[in-house]
């Protein structure tokens, strides 16, 4: 599972649905699995947006063949996004180690991994 984060601040006068409608693809992306991505606005600062995305790549694929195969429909797309921010303060793709589930005792507790102390 990858996750890929952006961290963006729109411009004066931009709003969440104005970043949208720039951000939306025209087209999906081809990756085997995903969730979201999610749009989140700072409850500090309605003008910071954050995406999040988790995916899989197809099978056999290598990160660098998917940018490379989605990459103009991208390069569109981050075109229209320019118009609307004014700056991307954090840009980044990671690989997801493990997912928790910290909702209740019971969940942390069954899930915690087994080199972390139990108290």
């Amino acid at each position: 599972m990858h996750i890929a984060i952006l961290v963006r601040r729109l411009r004066e006068g931009m709003g969440y649905e104005d970043f949208v409608k720039a951000w939306y693809p025209d087209k999906g992306f081809g990756f085997a699995s995903g969730r979201g991505p999610i749009v989140a606005t700072s409850v500090a600062d309605p003008r910071e947006i954050v995406t999040v995305a988790l995916f899989e790549l197809k099978p056999g694929e290598e990160m660098d063949a998917a940018m490379e195969r989605i990459a103009e429909q991208e390069a569109v797309r981050h075109d229209r996004i320019e118009q609307v921010i004014e700056s991307t303060s954090l840009r980044g793709l990671y690989e997801a180690n493990e997912e928790f589930d910290f909702a209740s005792d019971e969940s942390v507790a069954a899930g915690r991994p087994d080199y972390v102390e139990r108290s």
